[in-house]
């Protein structure tokens, strides 16, 4: 084979105009318009498929989040000032940290307590893909009660879990024990749960009891009170 070589003449390749690829910039011999060399061309497929794969991912995400379909299209911008708080205080709690809080939202209905949680949520599995899900106390419950166990073992090891409306109504013995349950177990696996309750933070605490009160004491449970009127309608 190099014999072969030593007998070609490559002396045209010398008269070929020199071309620079488009994007590194580096100089090759060539007619192409546009040129962009195999290396550039090789990266390129490389970060295609890192795109489409993180589309996918994120959409996967999106699809098995169970945000209400009234709030898929709720945008994470805060309404108010205590929402702007919140809104700041997620940022910072969620994006930035590696280890998150418990938190909690309580106070008056239609404060934008869903709605900012839930922007949030869409917003936080878009930027670092997240595994976040949202249910109320109920439909979590009734995945129980039903024998789903399944998909609700998948929210109770959801990496950031939306629990709402908890303490809606009175819980009977055994919903009440899979709740502590499932609570102690993202307690005990440092899966951050942010908590959504018309209740006061007082009746929140008594509805929860003493052993789950004391363990989202130790976990520095971040507490916002959203008052004053209801955003619905505006």
């Amino acid at each position: 084979m190099k014999n072969i070589a030593k007998g070609l003449n490559l002396d045209f390749l010398e008269n070929l105009p020199k071309v620079k690829c488009i994007q590194c910039q580096k100089i090759y011999r060539g007619y192409e318009n546009n040129f962009i060399c195999f290396s550039c061309k090789e990266r390129n497929k490389i970060m295609i498929d890192i795109a489409t794969k993180k589309e996918k991912r994120i959409k996967y995400l999106l699809d098995n989040s169970n945000i209400p379909k009234r709030y898929k299209l709720a945008n994470f911008e805060p309404k108010n000032q205590i929402q702007k708080i919140v809104s700041e205080y997620l940022i910072n709690n969620f994006y930035e940290n590696k280890t998150s809080s418990d938190t909690l939202f309580f106070g008056a209905i239609g404060t934008g307590k869903t709605y900012i949680s839930c922007a949030f949520a869409k917003d936080l599995i878009k930027r670092i893909e997240k595994n976040v899900k949202y249910i109320t106390e109920y439909r979590l419950l009734n995945l129980y009660f039903q024998k789903d166990y399944r998909l609700f073992k998948n929210f109770r090891d959801a990496e950031i879990l939306i629990l709402d409306e908890i303490g809606k109504r009175e819980l009977i013995d055994w919903q009440m024990i899979q709740l502590e349950e499932l609570l102690s177990y993202r307690f005990d696996e440092m899966l951050p749960t942010i908590y959504i309750t018309n209740l006061t933070d007082s009746n929140f605490k008594t509805f929860l009891g003493d052993r789950l009160t004391d363990r989202l004491r130790e976990s520095n449970i971040q507490r916002f009170a959203f008052n004053g009127d209801s955003l619905r309608g505006k």
